[in-house]
Protein backbone atom coordinates (compact mmCIF):
# COMPACT_ATOMS: atom_id res chain seq x y z
CA UNK A 1 0.00 0.00 0.00
CA UNK A 2 1.27 3.44 -0.88
CA UNK A 3 1.64 6.17 1.49
CA UNK A 4 -1.44 7.91 0.17
CA UNK A 5 -3.67 4.97 -0.22
CA UNK A 6 -2.80 4.77 3.61
CA UNK A 7 -3.83 8.40 4.52
CA UNK A 8 -7.19 7.65 2.37
CA UNK A 9 -7.49 4.32 4.19
CA UNK A 10 -7.20 6.06 7.92
CA UNK A 11 -9.31 9.07 6.36
CA UNK A 12 -12.01 7.03 5.35
CA UNK A 13 -11.40 5.59 8.74
CA UNK A 14 -12.09 8.48 11.14
CA UNK A 15 -14.87 9.68 8.73
CA UNK A 16 -16.72 6.12 9.14
CA UNK A 17 -16.27 6.38 12.49
CA UNK A 18 -17.61 9.53 13.05
CA UNK A 19 -20.47 8.96 11.30
CA UNK A 20 -21.00 5.63 13.29
CA UNK A 21 -20.34 8.06 16.62
CA UNK A 22 -23.12 10.58 15.89
CA UNK A 23 -25.58 7.45 14.87
CA UNK A 24 -25.25 5.73 18.10
CA UNK A 25 -25.06 9.19 20.38
CA UNK A 26 -27.99 10.62 19.47
CA UNK A 27 -30.29 8.30 20.92
CA UNK A 28 -28.51 7.61 24.48
CA UNK A 29 -30.79 9.68 26.93
CA UNK A 30 -29.38 12.43 28.68
CA UNK A 31 -29.23 12.60 32.68
CA UNK A 32 -32.39 14.13 34.22
CA UNK A 33 -30.09 15.88 36.43
CA UNK A 34 -27.65 18.89 35.36
CA UNK A 35 -23.78 18.02 35.81
CA UNK A 36 -23.84 21.07 38.05
CA UNK A 37 -25.89 19.81 40.29
CA UNK A 38 -24.08 20.69 43.37
CA UNK A 39 -24.05 23.68 42.73
CA UNK A 40 -28.27 24.23 43.21
CA UNK A 41 -29.52 20.63 44.76
CA UNK A 42 -29.92 20.27 48.34
CA UNK A 43 -28.73 17.51 51.12
CA UNK A 44 -32.02 16.42 52.75
CA UNK A 45 -30.71 13.30 53.90
CA UNK A 46 -26.40 12.73 54.99
CA UNK A 47 -24.43 10.21 53.96
CA UNK A 48 -26.02 6.56 55.44
CA UNK A 49 -25.52 2.93 54.07
CA UNK A 50 -28.14 1.86 51.56
CA UNK A 51 -28.92 -2.15 51.70
CA UNK A 52 -31.26 -1.25 48.69
CA UNK A 53 -29.02 0.67 46.29
CA UNK A 54 -26.20 -2.32 46.29
CA UNK A 55 -24.82 -1.15 49.97
CA UNK A 56 -23.35 1.54 49.02
CA UNK A 57 -23.06 4.69 50.89
CA UNK A 58 -25.72 7.24 49.65
CA UNK A 59 -26.27 10.88 50.07
CA UNK A 60 -30.45 12.36 49.36
CA UNK A 61 -30.33 15.39 47.87
CA UNK A 62 -33.36 17.09 46.33
CA UNK A 63 -33.47 20.25 43.44
CA UNK A 64 -34.82 23.67 44.46
CA UNK A 65 -38.44 22.24 43.42
CA UNK A 66 -38.57 18.74 45.51
CA UNK A 67 -36.90 20.65 48.36
CA UNK A 68 -39.94 22.04 50.32
CA UNK A 69 -41.82 19.20 49.99
CA UNK A 70 -39.30 16.83 50.88
CA UNK A 71 -38.55 18.51 54.20
CA UNK A 72 -41.92 19.56 55.43
CA UNK A 73 -43.79 16.69 53.80
CA UNK A 74 -46.83 18.72 53.95
CA UNK A 75 -47.37 19.58 49.93
CA UNK A 76 -47.42 16.52 47.05
CA UNK A 77 -43.43 17.10 44.66
CA UNK A 78 -44.49 19.18 41.89
CA UNK A 79 -44.40 17.58 38.42
CA UNK A 80 -40.44 17.96 37.27
CA UNK A 81 -38.83 18.00 41.08
CA UNK A 82 -35.98 15.85 41.41
CA UNK A 83 -34.78 13.83 43.54
CA UNK A 84 -31.31 12.52 43.65
CA UNK A 85 -29.46 9.43 45.35
CA UNK A 86 -25.60 9.95 44.85
CA UNK A 87 -23.82 6.76 45.32
CA UNK A 88 -20.17 6.79 46.51
CA UNK A 89 -18.43 3.10 47.33
CA UNK A 90 -19.39 1.16 50.57
CA UNK A 91 -16.13 2.13 51.97
CA UNK A 92 -16.95 5.56 51.74
CA UNK A 93 -18.03 6.33 55.33
CA UNK A 94 -18.21 9.73 54.63
CA UNK A 95 -18.79 10.07 50.93
CA UNK A 96 -16.35 12.25 49.87
CA UNK A 97 -14.86 9.81 47.18
CA UNK A 98 -16.14 9.87 44.14
CA UNK A 99 -19.70 8.93 43.08
CA UNK A 100 -20.12 5.76 41.93
CA UNK A 101 -23.77 6.62 40.44
CA UNK A 102 -26.88 8.32 40.71
CA UNK A 103 -30.36 6.96 41.25
CA UNK A 104 -32.98 10.13 40.29
CA UNK A 105 -36.79 10.38 40.82
CA UNK A 106 -38.39 12.67 38.61
CA UNK A 107 -41.88 13.95 39.30
CA UNK A 108 -44.68 13.31 36.52
CA UNK A 109 -48.18 14.38 36.93
CA UNK A 110 -50.64 12.84 38.62
CA UNK A 111 -51.71 9.56 36.56
CA UNK A 112 -49.54 9.84 33.91
CA UNK A 113 -47.55 6.66 35.44
CA UNK A 114 -49.20 4.80 38.52
CA UNK A 115 -46.97 1.81 37.92
CA UNK A 116 -44.47 3.28 38.57
CA UNK A 117 -45.72 5.40 41.30
CA UNK A 118 -45.82 8.56 39.21
CA UNK A 119 -42.42 9.26 39.24
CA UNK A 120 -39.56 8.51 36.38
CA UNK A 121 -36.33 6.63 37.33
CA UNK A 122 -32.97 6.20 36.29
CA UNK A 123 -29.71 4.80 37.17
CA UNK A 124 -27.29 6.73 36.05
CA UNK A 125 -23.16 5.71 36.58
CA UNK A 126 -20.16 7.49 37.49
CA UNK A 127 -19.26 9.26 33.68
CA UNK A 128 -22.87 10.49 33.80
CA UNK A 129 -24.08 7.81 31.19
CA UNK A 130 -27.70 6.45 31.81
CA UNK A 131 -27.67 2.70 32.64
CA UNK A 132 -31.54 2.40 33.22
CA UNK A 133 -34.77 3.79 32.78
CA UNK A 134 -38.18 3.16 34.91
CA UNK A 135 -36.59 -0.38 36.62
CA UNK A 136 -40.27 -1.90 37.82
CA UNK A 137 -37.05 -2.18 41.53
CA UNK A 138 -37.05 1.36 41.55
CA UNK A 139 -41.18 1.72 42.18
CA UNK A 140 -41.51 -1.58 43.72
CA UNK A 141 -39.31 -0.35 46.60
CA UNK A 142 -40.45 2.88 47.02
CA UNK A 143 -44.29 1.37 46.94
CA UNK A 144 -43.38 -0.87 49.86
CA UNK A 145 -42.07 1.88 52.23
CA UNK A 146 -45.45 2.33 53.74
CA UNK A 147 -47.77 5.45 54.75
CA UNK A 148 -46.76 9.21 55.41
CA UNK A 149 -44.02 10.21 57.15
CA UNK A 150 -41.99 7.72 56.36
CA UNK A 151 -43.68 6.83 52.57
CA UNK A 152 -44.22 10.46 51.66
CA UNK A 153 -45.01 10.90 47.88
CA UNK A 154 -43.20 8.28 47.22
CA UNK A 155 -40.14 8.63 49.31
CA UNK A 156 -38.97 6.30 51.60
CA UNK A 157 -37.40 8.15 54.78
CA UNK A 158 -38.06 11.20 57.49
CA UNK A 159 -35.45 13.50 56.17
Amino acid sequence: MTARQHGQLRLALAVATAVAAGCDGGDEPAPAFPADYAATYVEVRGCRGSADHDLRRIRVLADPAALAPYQTRSAPFPPGAIVLKAEHDFADDDCTGPVVEWTVMTRLAAGTAPGLLDWSWQRVDGDRRVVSEDEPRCAGCHADCGGPPDGHDGTCAVP
